[in-house]
C-alpha cells in the first residue's frame, strides 16, 4: 500500500523535549533539577497535557511542595517553549515531505496554551494538514483513543500513514491500529526512513 499520510509527534520529533537540559537552560543546576522532580516528573503534567487541569492550576499543583519557587514554577511553565531548540534535520525532513505532497498532520501531548505559542513562533506547523493536540480533545498518548480520533477526523487508512514518533509506547498503540509506526529517538532514525521509504525521486 502507498503512503499517503504522515503524522508527527512535537516534542521530541520537530522540537527537543529535554526537561532537565531545558531548565537547566533556563535555570541553575540546582534549581532545574527541583523543579524537574516537582513539574515535569509530577503526575500532574500528564493531566496538564491532556487538559484536565489549568495552566494556573498547574501552578499551583506543582508548587505545593516549593511554594518558595512559585513564581519560577509560573515562569517555567509560561515560558519554556521560547528555550525549545528546534530538531532542524526533521524539520528540513518535513518540508522536503511538503514538497513531495504527502498529506501532513501531528499528534502531540501538549498543553493548549504552550502549544499555541509554539505554533505561532515557528512557521512550519503552517505546512501541516491538521493538528490533533492531547489538551485540545481531552485525549492522550498513549491511549488509543487519541489514536482513533485522528484516523477519524482525517478520514485516514492506517496502511496509508505513518507515524513517527520518540516514545515507544506511543509507537506501540499506533501499532495495534496497524498504522505504519516508526520509532525515532534520534534524527538517524526519521532521516533513514524519510530516504528508504518516503522520498520521492524526481
Amino acid at each position: 500500500m502507498k503512503i499517503k499520510n504522515v503524522i508527527f509527534d512535537v516534542g521530541g520529533v520537530l522540537l527537543d523535549w529535554n526537561p532537565i537540559e531545558l531548565l537547566r537552560s533556563m535555570f541553575d543546576e540546582t534549581k532545574a533539577g527541583i523543579l524537574k522532580k516537582n513539574m515535569m516528573d509530577s503526575p500532574y503534567w500528564a493531566e496538564l497535557d491532556r487538559g484536565a487541569v489549568s495552566v494556573d492550576q498547574a501552578v499551583e499543583l506543582f508548587s505545593q511542595n516549593i511554594p518558595e519557587l512559585r513564581k519560577d514554577v509560573e515562569s517555567a511553565l509560561k515560558g519554556f517553549v521560547d528555550y525549545l531548540p528546534v530538531i532542524e534535520e526533521n524539520v528540513d525532513i518535513l518540508y522536503k515531505l511538503s514538497n513531495e505532497d504527502y498529506n501532513l498532520y501531528v499528534l502531540s501531548n501538549f498543553h493548549l496554551e504552550s502549544f499555541e505559542k509554539a505554533r505561532k513562533k515557528y512557521a512550519f506547523f503552517g505546512l501541516f494538514d491538521g493538528l490533533v493536540i492531547s489538551s485540545r480533545v481531552k485525549m492522550i498518548k498513549p491511549n488509543v483513543e487519541i489514536y482513533e480520533h485522528i484516523l477519524n477526523k482525517f478520514a485516514l487508512d492506517p496502511s496509508e500513514t505513518v507515524f513517527f514518533d520518540d516514545s515507544i509506547q506511543n509507537i506501540e498503540t499506533a501499532l495495534e491500529l496497524n498504522i505504519i509506526a516508526v520509532h525515532t529517538p534520534t534524527t538517524e532514525s526519521l532521516q533513514a526512513y524519510y530516504e528508504k521509504k518516503l522520498k520521492k525521486e524526481k
